[in-house]
Order: structure tokens, then sequence, then C-alpha cells
């Protein structure tokens, strides 16, 4: 890569920073109660939180984590942008309910909503809020290391130095704006991935031809090597299962699309919504913004391998590198608005997640711990804990050696594990009482701590997966054996709604 292309891409990068930043400054204007601040509650309109959304969730995970996992493992990733559909059925499943919660009392925070429907239980709110800040961890060291990669890559910079600079500018104008600066900031970074992606479509379409083509050339090489790497392809790489075993194979295509029903991402945004009759645009934004987002995930990926397969670039050491190999290869336009995507989806999350898991810390964990802090001090402890949980998730990042995907997917499939017993089962099943819940979140909590030792469950699934599966069974099954628990006549019709 030339240095006037370098320096066109770190022009662009650095002005995408700074509009970020005058965004989040001036949001603070906004942030001027606790619901603003916190939640950003009932604030914005289908577009800025359809793209929020669809930023929030596809992250570097998608632009980053995706093709790799494609490049290294093969075909099964590829169902994964089959999730933009399922923002919408979150939408149409949860949508109407946590947006309801705001209507009934007032809501700032996840935490909130739990003790709404849960009678104020403080474990099941301490253990929630510590179960979402592990996986808000993950996710934030996954975006932290696409991010440092994609900088190493252009310039040979070092994690450490990536991570403070640009991170450490998104961390300190999230904290000034809230949540209010988070979902403003989110939606001009997802418009920017949205404009990346359709250009990198089109590329993709062009260099190769089509998939047609792409599928030709990667099965009719059997392996490829050069400079010391060796890639194997063939027909096998391309069926159902890939590289992988069928069951690992099958959780990386469940996990994404079924997972995003219990997202913070998602589940926050919904009560951040200012007309709940705007509830079915924003599942369409989330849904069309997050398909084009993942097609081109797919697309970056597949056209890495036709590249390697035909012998116009070497095989890659690193799947990480498969966004960043195509975008080089496509053009300087393509390199440009590509790499400028990389930095939006990992701003996008980093900030999503500083402002959840800050508020976790600083507001619902404390009062379940019965600590209580006056309400004109709890945005500056956020602020505090935003620092801090900022500094940890870089030290994470250049301590992990995992792939984007892999941090992405451990934190995705942790939160999930925390919000389907209590919001999910909550809210969709008024049989769900405080001491299935509690159940469900306590042996989620349990086993998500087994998963960072060496001890693994039987079976040869990610650990998530049982996870996810073991705390919604216990959560159901404990709920049926025990007395249903009475809930006020404004929570019944959330949940029939």
């Amino acid at each position: 890569m030339s240095s006037t292309t370098v320096t066109i891409i770190l022009v662009f990068s650095g002005l995408m920073i700074a509009a970020s930043f005058l965004i989040g400054i001036l949001a603070q204007r906004r942030a001027k109660t606790q619901q603003a601040y916190f939640g950003g509650t009932s604030m914005f309109g289908p577009v800025a939180i359809g793209l929020s959304s669809m930023a929030g969730i596809a992250s570097a995970f998608a632009v980053v984590g995706v093709p790799g996992i494609i490049y290294t493992t093969g075909h099964p990733m590829t169902f994964w942008m089959l999730s933009g559909a399922a923002f919408a059925m979150a939408y149409l499943i949860l949508g109407k309910r946590v947006r309801a919660m705001a209507e009934i009392a007032p809501i700032s925070s996840l935490g909130d909503i739990s003790d709404i429907r849960f009678n104020n239980n403080r474990l099941i709110k301490a253990l929630m809020s510590l179960v979402i800040v592990l996986g808000c961890v993950g996710y934030l060291a996954a975006q932290i290391t696409a991010g440092s990669a994609m900088f190493a890559h252009l310039l040979g910079w070092s994690d450490l130095a990536t991570g403070l600079l640009i991170f450490g500018i998104l961390t300190v104008y999230t904290a000034i704006s809230g949540e209010v600066g988070g979902i403003m900031t989110q939606a001009f970074q997802g418009f920017i991935m949205v404009l990346a992606s359709i250009v990198m479509i089109i590329a993709f379409f062009m260099i190769t031809g089509g998939f047609g083509n792409v599928l030709e050339a990667v099965s009719s090489v059997p392996e490829i090597s050069a400079n010391g790497v060796t890639k194997t392809l063939g027909p096998d790489f391309l069926n159902a299962w890939g590289a992988l075993p069928g069951g690992t194979s099958l959780a990386w295509m469940l996990i994404p699309i079924l997972g995003a029903l219990g997202q913070p991402q998602i589940l926050t945004r919904m009560y951040a919504l200012k007309d709940p009759r705007e509830l079915p645009k924003t599942a369409m934004v989330t849904a069309i913004t997050h398909t084009i987002v993942g097609f081109v995930a797919v697309a970056a990926a597949y056209g890495a391998l036709y590249l390697v397969a035909t012998g116009q670039i070497a095989p890659l050491a690193s799947g990480d590198a498969a966004f960043y190999a195509f975008s080089d290869y496509a053009g300087v336009l393509v390199q440009l608005l590509g790499y400028a995507a990389v930095l939006a989806a990992a701003m996008s999350s980093a900030s999503m997640f500083l402002t959840s898991s800050s508020t976790l810390l600083s507001r619902d964990l404390p009062a379940a711990l019965g600590i209580e802090i006056p309400q004109n001090k709890q945005i500056n402890v956020s602020r505090i804990f935003m620092i801090i949980l900022g500094i940890a998730s870089i030290v994470i990042s250049i301590r992990s050696s995992e792939m984007v995907a892999i941090l992405g997917t451990f934190g995705w499939g942790t939160l999930v594990s925390a919000t389907f017993p209590v919001f999910v089962i909550g809210l969709l099943w008024e049989r769900a009482n405080e001491k299935g819940v509690l159940a469900g979140i306590a042996v989620s909590f349990v086993l998500n701590l087994l998963a960072l030792t060496p001890i693994q469950l039987p079976g040869g699934l990610p650990a998530y997966f049982n996870t996810i599966a073991i705390s919604i069974a216990v959560t159901i099954f404990v709920s049926l054996l025990t007395p249903k628990q009475e809930l006020s006549p404004k929570m019944k019709k959330v949940i029939e709604l």
C-alpha cells in the first residue's frame, strides 16, 4: 500500500473520529436527566434507533470477525447474514413489551425492568449485572482488537498505542454524554458502515463476477501455499459444516440468529424509541441495514478466498486479515470506506457496551447490594466506571491471542445467557417467577465463570451454547415447580401485549 493511500485513509478515519467526538460533545446538552444519560429513554426516532441498534449488533465482529471465520473454517458462518431478519423478529416479539415498561414506570436501564418485573429482587439484579458486564468486557475487547489490527496493518502501530488513542477518545466523549451521545454517534457510525458496505458489495461482483465464479475457483484448488503459509481449500471447504465439526458449525449458525433477541444493543434501544407506534419502522430499518452489512461480511470473505484460490494474493496468515486483504486489492475507494467501516463498527459497539456496563456497575449493582449512591452523584460515578472499563478492555484485548470472532462470540453468548431468563422469558411468559429466574441467572453466572477456566463441559459445543441452554431450561423448570408469582395489573397488561 502506498504512503499516499495510507495518508488518505488516516485522514478520513481521523475526520470520522473527530465527527463522532463532536456529536458526542454536542449531545451532552440533551443528557440533563438520569433517564436521558443512562437510557436515552423515549428520545429518538426509528432511523436513529435502527442505525444505532444495527451498528451495536454488527460491530467489528461482523466486519472483521465473520469474514475471518468464513475464510478460516468455510461455509457455515455464511448463514450469519440471515440474522438481519432476527432483529425484526426481536422487535415483533419483545418490542412492544420493553417499550411499554417505559410507560408504566421510569426506565433508565435494564436493571429497572428487572426490578419492576421481579419485585425488586436484589439477587436477580446483582447476578444479571455481573454476567452482562462480563459479556460486555469480552465484546469491548473484540472491538479494540479489531481497531488495533487495522492500524497495525496500516502503520505497524502497537495495540496499546491504538487502544489508548482511539478508544481513549471514545471513552471521553461517551463518558461526557452517556447513552444520548452513544445513540447519536452510533447512528452516524452505522450510516458509514452501510455506505461502505454498498460500495464493497459492488466491488465484489466487479472483481469476482459473482458467487458462481468464487465457488468454482475455491472448490477446484485443494491447497495453495506461499510465504510459508498453506491454505486448504477444495469442495469440502464449502459443504454444510466446512472445516469444523457439525455441532460447532451449527452453534455458529444458530447463536447469532437466535441470540439477537437477548442482546442489550436491542433491548436498551427499544425503550429509547420516542413513539411506540414507530416500532415496525424501527424493526425494518434495523433489519435492512444489518442485512446490507451482513452481506458485505460474506462478500469480503469470499472475495478474499477467490483472490487466494486464483493466485492473485498469497494465503493469509490470519483469518482476521480477510476483510483488509480484499479491501486492499479492490482499490483506494474501497480501502477508504472499508477501513472507515471497521473503525465505525468498533467504535459504535464499544461506546454502547461502555454505557451499558458502566450503568450496571454504577447504578444497578450498587442498588442490588443495598449501596445507596445519591442520584446527583450517579452520573459521575458512571463516568469513572467507563474509564476503568475502557482501560481494562484495552488490557484484555492486548493480552488475548484470540481472533476477533472468538472474543465477540464469547461476549455475545455470555450476554444471551444473562438476558434470556430475565427479559425474554420474563416478559413473554407470565408463569416465570422470581425463583425460576433467580435459579436460571445463578446457573448462568456459575457456568460463565467456569468457561474462563480449563474445565470443559462434554459435547464439543462452545461453552456459551451449553450455558444458554441450561440457564433457560433451569428458569422454566424451577418456575413450573414453584408457586406462581402475582403480578400487578399494569405488568399483566405488558405481558399480554
